[in-house]
């Protein structure tokens, strides 16, 4: 540990002498923690105690399979209700209970006029529940394809009822299609409108949506009565190998093949609470994926052992898909309390697989999810402990106007079930233009936010995209920010379908759909750029997924924004030195110098790169980082298809900035720098203390729980070095010294020792620069500074490129706790160059 002996060394720094520490110290303060599941499987039709509401139906001969399905007269005899779209004839008749104008029973959300016939196994609700400091708050994720923000307002309503303690609550679907039908598309034939594949009458079941409200509160209300003291602990990882999420091929997400993801988010995600024991209470799993292949499949099985000829349709099945496997393996090892998934961002992130294949259908869904419950089983015991802290939630109401033509007609047929329509924020029923939906963030502590968007968010809006202004169909149409880049926590989790269902949300310079849309010019024609698109039809539309992303920016902001973020236009730079919007093999970036400039101007602007890179052509690079993706992490090598910028670290090893690059303005610049110059001397300390990296990095990140004896010493103390006078060595083509340096500060050590060779002209100096070469004249109290290699022990030697004249050496150590020295003669020493 980098503080241990810390309090020793303080005392002795001070001359003062230290009693031995208590036997028995306050037990530092924690979480309280709390977990539940409850079944929401329609429960089978039970003749003896069928539903109150029914009472007054006439006796009706029509076969049904489940509670909450309205009793009717199966005038054909197929043993399922019937519109009578299918075959031109009447629609059966059934007793309307509840006044709705329409047939309510359990129709399948994985195909349409698809009633669900079968369980295969049960579907949840899991809920958990952490609280701080008198305040508690509840996620929720149910199996369900979505459920519209009317119903979770109702369960909301509900637990404030039941539990006014409660602050706040978040409920997402985990987007399953094979489950009940919640979002009301799958209820008849299929009919076209302006384009669409879509329902002629909703296949919600609104005794069945009262039910599940009840129950969902249920499983929140007992999550938080469960709570007990704990800790909490997090990890992201990438997928691991053996697995990976199919890809919708859909623009911005895919660069026009499934072959070329350009904007993804393949992280698997891990919260895991453990009581004062060290026992789990739950196990989170994020991830950006669907689970939809059992109600898409085409196969049937048979769901009754006792009679294998009998075989379902498994669109016909309710099943919790492969996340069901995924629970149930991990509480059959035991070890991980309650298992949770929560879906991320998940728009055009299909289902994923095992690598290969190992089948179809139930098959495939049992290896998938039984493959990622190893990997979280793996995984949750490296997760690294969180900072106890204060939490905090807002949550947002916004209106948006749905542009989706298919979905107003949906509206006006009554398709959303009991969702109601809002002209601006106020209710008017089906007769609305605009929808009521949420976004929200909720922090844990200081180190844990959780970000939560309505619908399936495409990851390029979350977390950004290498397109730009030039490749776009619809450049009239906004960039709006990128929430994830203003986040101050070490983790960040996406939180996707929650608290309502507006479909898909895309970046709106991406929305091209001829017909579906009449909001502008875009919508008049196909992609231009020749791009493939294929979700937009099922989005609301491009002004509803621009106001999501500014709303989740400002309320991710108003939260505390990272200190060290710097969002700015700019371009990667790859090896050969050419200027790119893609990130993929990277090693560096070129910065504008502010937000708004509209130019990459020769000798202006700040160049980072990777370490080994001291330049591009004949520019010096101006700061030395690592590569950063888009939740701040840095990453070992070169850009990849998740990286946002560059990190450069303090001489402590804490990040001192983060460059997020916005690489969509159009920005007049040279095509290339020319080629990456390389050598062995950093600029600063940017490049980072070896083997050390981000807070939240999986494999290298610094612990994010200070131990207590750092927390009663505060190190003041200047590191010193010496500089070996008779060591220096200043030629015209090479640069050499060497000297030592020492730390007497409390627990701390040397981090660097930083270097300005100048040449001096009256009060300017020319520095010597990463690359050899001297930099323009500037003031001399504003060195550039070159890290030495080693510590207590250093050495700098490079090739240079000087000129005759006098020169000033200086040298900087820098301890741990970010202390400087200041110049003195022992550190200082002017030379000549002839």
């Amino acid at each position: 540990m980098r503080w241990r002996g810390a309090l020793g060394a303080c005392a002795a720094t001070l001359g003062l002498v230290v009693a031995a520490p208590p036997a028995t110290q306050a037990a530092p303060p924690t979480y309280r923690v709390g977990a539940a599941k409850v079944d929401i499987t329609p429960p089978p039709f039970d003749k003896a105690h069928d539903e109150p509401q029914f009472a007054t139906c006439p006796p009706l001969d029509g076969r049904r399979v489940f509670r909450f399905e309205e009793p009717y007269t199966d005038a054909n005899g197929n043993g399922r209700y019937d519109f009578g779209v299918s075959n031109g004839g009447p629609a059966e008749p059934f007793c309307d209970a509840n006044a709705n104008g329409r047939y309510d029973g359990i129709f399948s959300s994985g195909a349409v006029d698809a009633m669900a016939t079968a369980v295969h196994d049960p579907i949840d609700v899991r809920a958990v529940a952490i609280g701080s400091q008198g305040h508690a708050y509840v996620v929720a994720s149910v199996v369900a394809q979505g459920i519209f923000e009317n119903y979770i307002e109702e369960v909301r309503k509900a637990v404030a009822q039941r539990r006014p303690a409660i602050d706040g609550v978040v409920v997402s679907a985990n987007h399953n299609e094979s489950s009940p039908d919640t979002v009301g598309i799958y209820g008849s034939p299929s009919i076209e409108q302006t384009g669409v594949s879509a329902s002629a009458r909703s296949g919600i079941d609104e005794y069945y949506m009262d039910w599940l409200v009840q129950r969902v509160a249920d499983a929140v209300v007992a999550a938080y009565d469960s709570m007990k003291p704990g800790r909490l602990y997090a990890r992201k990882v990438p997928i691991p190998t053996g697995l990976e999420v199919e890809l919708s091929n859909n623009f911005p997400t895919t660069y026009d093949s499934k072959d070329k993801p350009a904007a993804i988010d393949p992280k698997v995600g891990v919260i895991q609470a453990r009581d004062a024991a060290g026992k789990a209470v739950f196990t989170v799993m994020s991830l950006a994926a669907h689970n939809q292949e059992i109600g898409h499949s085409d196969l049937s099985s048979a769901v009754d052992p006792a009679h294998p000829d009998q075989k379902t349709p498994l669109h016909q099945q309710i099943s919790s898909d492969w996340p069901g496997y995924f629970h149930r393996k991990l509480e059959q090892g035991g070890g991980a309390g309650m298992p949770m998934f929560l879906v991320a961002d998940n728009g055009s992130e299909e289902d994923p697989t095992t690598v290969p294949p190992v089948g179809d259908g139930y098959e495939q869904a049992q290896a998938t999810g039984e493959a990622f419950a190893a990997a979280v089983a793996g995984e949750a015991p490296r997760a690294q402990l969180l900072p106890f802290g204060s939490m905090r939630f807002d949550r947002r109401a916004l209106y948006v106007p749905v542009e989706n033509n298919a979905f107003k007609a949906a509206f006006a047929g009554g398709l959303f079930g009991e969702r109601p329509g809002y002209t601006g924020s106020t209710k008017t029923g089906k007769t609305g233009k605009d929808l009521r939906t949420f976004v929200s963030v909720l922090d844990v502590g200081p180190a844990l936010q959780l970000i939560s968007n309505p619908g399936e968010a495409f990851p390029a809006l979350m977390l950004g995209s290498p397109f730009g202004r030039s490749e776009v169909a619809c450049p009239n149409r906004p960039n709006p920010p990128v929430p994830t880049w203003r986040a101050h926590a070490a983790f960040r989790f996406q939180v996707g379908l929650a608290d309502d269902l507006i479909g898909y949300e895309i970046p709106p310079w991406s929305f091209i759909e001829p017909g579906v849309f009449t909001t502008d010019e875009c919508d008049l024609h196909e992609d231009q750029k020749g791009h493939r698109h294929k979700l937009e039809s099922e989005g609301v539309g491009p002004t509803a997924s621009r106001v999501v992303a500014e709303a989740l920016t400002s309320v991710v902001s108003s939260h505390g924004v990272d200190p060290v973020a710097d969002i700015r236009p700019g371009r990667f730079l790859l090896p050969d030195g050419t200027l790119t919007r893609r990130p993929d093999g990277a090693v560096g970036v070129w910065v504008a110098e502010s937000a708004g400039a509209t130019a990459l101007t020769p000798g202006k602007g700040t160049i980072v790169a990777r370490d080994g890179i001291t330049g591009f052509g004949s520019r010096a690079v101006t700061k030395t980082g690592r590569m950063m993706d888009y939740d701040g992490i840095d990453q070992k090598g070169p850009g990849d298809v998740i990286t946002r910028g560059m990190v450069v670290f303090a001489c402590s090893g804490a990040p001192a900035k983060r460059y997020y690059l916005d690489v969509y303005p159009d920005l007049s610049a040279p095509t290339t720098l020319g080629a990456a110059t390389k050598g062995k001397v950093n600029a600063g300390c940017g490049g980072g203390r070896p083997g050390e990296g981000t807070p939240g990095n999986p494999h290298t990140g610094p612990p994010l729980v200070d131990d207590e004896q750092h927390q009663r010493c505060k190190d003041t103390v200047r590191p010193r070095s010496d500089l070996a006078r008779d060591s220096v060595r200043l030629r015209r083509d090479h640069a050499s010294l060497h000297g030592t340096a020492s730390d007497k500060g409390c627990g701390h050590r040397v981090a660097a020792a930083l270097v300005s060779i100048a040449r001096i002209s009256g009060h300017t100096c020319a520095f010597l620069q990463p690359n050899g070469r001297l930099a323009k004249p500037r003031y001399c109290r504003r060195p550039i500074l070159l890290r030495a290699r080693g510590t207590t022990h250093w050495k700098l030697d490079m090739a240079a490129r000087l000129t005759a004249g006098p020169y000033r050496v200086l040298v900087r150590a820098v301890d741990l706790a970010g202390n400087r020295e200041r110049p003195a003669k022992r550190n200082h020493l002017k030379t000549y160059v002839r």
